[in-house]
């Protein structure tokens, strides 16, 4: 199989979560892997989703693919992890719905087996800095991998893509908070699914005011959360898409900045890394 490119580790990077709440289904988004807390050969390997896709349950189970000499074998295993207590990491804002699922007992388990997973894990590196969202365009092509209505490539275990632009500007906080919109249709399913401008044939660069012929871009930029829908009486309401007592979609969706993502590797880090105040050592 020939390297994957930066598209195929996009869709490798993502997975399909069902929320199951005392043995039985609750409901479905879209997770994605990151490694955080990196601090040499050590990291938190993770899968990040929001809080409201796993908080209607108490375990979330993900089909992962399984390796063959590091690449994809075509062979698949269900992962189940707790949503409980401890075994999360929550972003510390909690107007922020953001959460980490650590999978590194997992991913060890399946060592010891002889069974090892291959998971795509997108570097907090992909996060633009604070000055690349000044020097995004007003409105910029997105992607966004994602499993809407739970919908994905079963037979591959590969999720669903799907383009579209954004709404507001990137380098504008819409509504002082730190999201942006998005002009794409944004089902149930989609919770958790993340953003990415993805330019293959060229760019844009605002800060030579050139386009980057062949120049390729690749930007983890956010993670949809929500969208705004109208009723049936013709409200709008802002509804987290498991939500269905809606009537009609606006095709739009609201983004959490992948900033954000850096918050939550700094909570993690404080957890995981900062010895307690009893211990002179760190926390396995």
């Amino acid at each position: 199989m020939p390297e994957l490119t930066p598209a195929e580790q996009m869709l490798y990077s993502t997975v399909k979560l069902v929320t199951k709440g005392g043995g039985e289904v609750r409901g479905t988004g879209t997770g994605f892997f990151v490694n955080f807390a990196v601090r040499g050969q050590s990291m938190v390997p993770a899968i990040v989703t929001n809080r409201h896709v796993i908080e209607v349950g108490d375990e979330v189970t993900a089909l992962c693919h399984l390796a063959n000499e590091n690449k994809p074998s075509g062979k698949f295993a269900q992962c189940t992890m707790p949503t409980t207590g401890q075994d999360v990491f929550r972003h510390p804002d909690d107007s922020v719905d953001l959460c980490a699922i650590p999978i590194g007992q997992i991913m060890q388990q399946a060592m010891a087996s002889k069974t090892p997973l291959f998971c795509v894990y997108l570097g907090l590196d992909l996060i633009p800095s604070d000055e690349d969202w000044e020097y995004f365009d007003a409105i910029e092509e997105v992607t966004m991998i994602g499993c809407p209505n739970g919908i994905s490539d079963e037979a591959n275990n590969l999720p669903i893509v799907r383009r579209g632009i954004t709404a507001t500007s990137l380098g504008k906080r819409y509504n002082g908070k730190s999201e942006f919109m998005v002009d794409m249709a944004c089902f149930p399913g989609s919770s958790g699914s993340p953003v990415f401008l993805h330019d293959r044939a060229g760019y844009l660069d605002r800060r030579t005011n050139s386009y980057m012929m062949g120049a390729g871009r690749v930007r983890l930029v956010g993670v949809l959360y929500a969208g705004p829908q109208i009723t049936s009486r013709g409200q709008i309401i802002l509804a987290q898409p498991s939500e269905f007592s809606v009537a009609t979609m606006m095709h739009l969706g609201v983004v959490i900045r992948s900033s954000e993502l850096l918050a939550l590797d700094a909570e993690i880090r404080g957890r995981v890394l900062e010895p307690p105040a009893q211990s002179a050592g760190l926390v396995a």
